[in-house]
């Protein structure tokens, strides 16, 4: 692809906050995106758009780095925009998504925007995380989801993240297993789904 910069524009299939995938080396422009949030790809699975476009920019710097024993960044990135929630228009990410695209392309001189200034990127701060250290977590049984925790809450180890109340099929009053967080993070992804299987994705932490 003849291109120095991919941008990817996604949206949740759930419930989501709005978020970035990138790619080591790249936090500083990372930033002019103006989200809070975004994922490093410390781990691939060769899938993803943006990955199959890097990952020869980052597999020659690692190449040079080896051979001349000095650092060097091509200016090439790429980007996933997790933009909201799937299957409905949510306006406040579309207005965080067209005016963090706009300000990064702005910054690298793709656009002129006069109403554009440095001083909001300086000021703004995106907190950093990396694709390992992600938790989904699944249902352990089959039945409905009660008291699931907000999304963009914070939760520590041990926090109760939901419950699920399953049923039986021998006549005995429905049991309801509790589901604590197995780690600190923020509650970042949601199933829209309260009626799930055995295995069905119900959160995700990060």
């Amino acid at each position: 692809m003849d291109a120095d910069y991919v941008i990817d524009l996604h949206s949740h299939t759930g419930e989501g906050i709005e978020y970035l995938y990138y790619f080591r080396n790249r936090e500083d422009s990372a930033n002019l995106f103006l989200l809070n949030y975004a994922i490093l790809f410390d781990e691939y699975d060769g899938d993803a758009f943006d990955e199959s476009f890097i990952k020869p920019w980052l597999a020659l710097e690692n190449a040079l780095l080896k051979l001349t024993e000095q650092k060097m960044i091509f200016d090439k990135e790429a980007w996933t925009l997790e933009l909201g929630t799937g299957m409905q228009m949510n306006p406040n990410s579309v207005t965080k998504g067209v005016c963090g695209i706009k300000n990064y392309l702005t910054q690298k001189s793709i656009l002129e925007i006069q109403d554009l200034t440095q001083l909001k990127t300086i000021s703004h701060q995106t907190n950093f995380r990396s694709l390992s250290q992600l938790k989904k977590y699944w249902s352990p049984v089959g039945g409905m989801i009660l008291s699931k925790a907000a999304l963009g809450t914070s939760v520590t180890q041990g926090d109760l993240l939901y419950q699920v109340l399953t049923f039986n099929k021998i006549g005995e009053l429905p049991t309801t297993v509790h589901v604590y967080a197995e780690k600190t993070g923020l509650v970042y992804d949601i199933s829209i789904n309260n009626s799930v299987n055995e295995g069905e994705f119900v959160l995700a932490t990060m």
